[in-house]
């Protein structure tokens, strides 16, 4: 019944690569080869319970490239932290970010963490990593790693949503940044409903001073910035990223990215 689910969300010409138990909240975790607009992709993700939920996407043919948005909206931290040249990656999927930050940073230092030994095996056999990667909780690094990163980048999720909710963890992730350092935090889900906006308030209130970017699109990811990065004036963020993007020679997309978004000072964004 699941492989039926994956045929009629991915189309019948999709090949799917596996199909595990795992991935929480009582889902399985799955690998398809599918194509969207001519291009070849593969995609790690859970279908269970919520239905099919996208984790992670690499481009066949150009594996480096990152394949979703919010991925390229976490990466405006690379541009905010003065010297990125240590970075924090809490949470694996299929590895996007350690691809992208491997070919176009490959003198950035990666730590990379993943508590879930089935998604890094998954990883390791489908989606090209062979980076050392931490298997150990997301809250553990945090805990021990006071003043040791320029960019932390959060992005824990399972098919049951985030995954952690830890006393102390968001102002580990806060204290594990250099002076000058940027947090950078994926919120994925309902936007609207007010459990998640709770969520994000009090995560606000842990972290200090932050600022949002959130795409454009039906079902939005937001991600949330924090740490000395986010004073800057947020007016000049989208020709900040695209000077960066130029300087570095990132794909096209990664310094156009925030033309699919908006920049909000506060979220949610108060209405007059």
């Amino acid at each position: 019944m699941l492989r039926d689910r994956l045929l009629d969300y991915y189309g019948g010409d999709c090949t799917i690569v596996a199909l595990k138990r795992g991935g929480g909240a009582g889902a399985s975790l799955f690998v398809v080869d599918w194509t969207q607009r001519g291009r070849l992709l593969r995609t790690l993700g859970t279908v269970g319970r919520r239905g099919v939920i996208e984790h992670s996407g690499m481009d066949l043919l150009h594996p480096e490239r990152l394949v979703f948005v919010y991925d390229r909206m976490m990466l405006v931290a690379m541009a905010l932290a003065p010297q990125a040249t240590s970075v924090l990656l809490l949470g694996l999927g299929g590895g996007g970010m350690v691809r992208h930050l491997s070919s176009f940073f490959p003198q950035c230092a990666l730590t990379i963490v993943e508590r879930d030994p089935l998604t890094l095996d998954l990883a390791r056999r489908h989606f090209l990593i062979d980076q050392e990667v931490e298997i150990a909780d997301a809250v553990e690094i945090v805990g021990r790693s006071p003043a040791a990163y320029d960019v932390v980048m959060v992005d824990l999720y399972d098919a049951g949503g985030l995954t952690v909710d830890e006393d102390g963890f968001w102002e580990d992730c806060r204290a594990a940044l250099k002076p000058g350092g940027c947090l950078a935090i994926n919120w994925a889900g309902f936007l609207d409903e007010p459990p998640l906006r709770e969520d994000i308030a009090a995560v606000g209130a842990r972290v200090g001073p932050s600022f949002f970017v959130i795409e454009r699109s039906a079902r939005p990811n937001m991600v949330q910035f924090a740490g000395d990065a986010a004073a800057i004036d947020i007016t000049g963020l989208s020709a900040k990223l695209k000077r960066f993007a130029r300087e570095r020679r990132l794909p096209r997309e990664d310094g156009e990215v925030l033309q699919k978004c908006d920049v909000l000072a506060e979220f949610p964004r108060k209405t007059a």
